[in-house]
């Protein structure tokens, strides 16, 4: 499987197998949509997507993300910094299907608000909601308290379920 490195990062297929020729040419956008892995030094690892329209404008799809390393603090905000700026697009986020324990043990919906409240991600697309460039304070009051309700339900599950000491 082909591996090459590239503004900062190394970059391969993440399922299947592409020549190094393939890789370059999705990466600047001139290829076919395909989900690429990517690993940068030891602060963050992930998958996204590319796809690059008629008119020029490209929009990166971030499938999975993961900050690494001891000091987290900030390299979530860093790396989508650095993802627009290497690839020069609307950065959108596919949020996987989490039940409420699952979200609130490992999720991250609220950093992703965060970075849309900031301008870093231009979308977000889960189960629950969606986060769209129109989208009015109203309707993102209402997607930040059904996070709230979710977090709030898995933390009366988790007490409920708790032992007594």
């Amino acid at each position: 499987m082909a591996e090459i490195e590239w503004k900062g990062a190394v970059w391969k297929a993440a399922y299947g197998d592409l020549s190094v020729k393939d890789l370059l040419t999705i990466l600047k956008g001139f290829g076919p949509m395909e989900v690429l892995e990517f690993k940068r030094g030891g602060t963050c690892r992930g998958q996204i997507s590319l796809c690059q329209f008629e008119e020029g404008s490209k929009e990166i799809t971030i499938h999975d993300l993961e900050v690494l390393g001891g000091k987290r603090q900030g390299q979530g905000c860093d790396t989508l910094q650095w993802l627009k700026q290497a690839f020069k697009g609307s950065l959108f986020v596919e949020y996987p299907e989490l039940s409420a324990e699952e979200e609130a043990r490992r999720g991250s919906l609220p950093f992703w608000v965060r970075m849309f409240r900031e301008g870093l991600i231009d979308g977000l697309e889960c189960g629950m909601f969606c986060l769209y460039p129109e989208m009015g304070e109203f309707e993102l009051h209402r997607c930040e308290g059904q996070i709230r309700e979710i977090l709030d339900s898995a933390g009366e599950v988790a007490g409920a379920n708790a032992s007594p000491r």
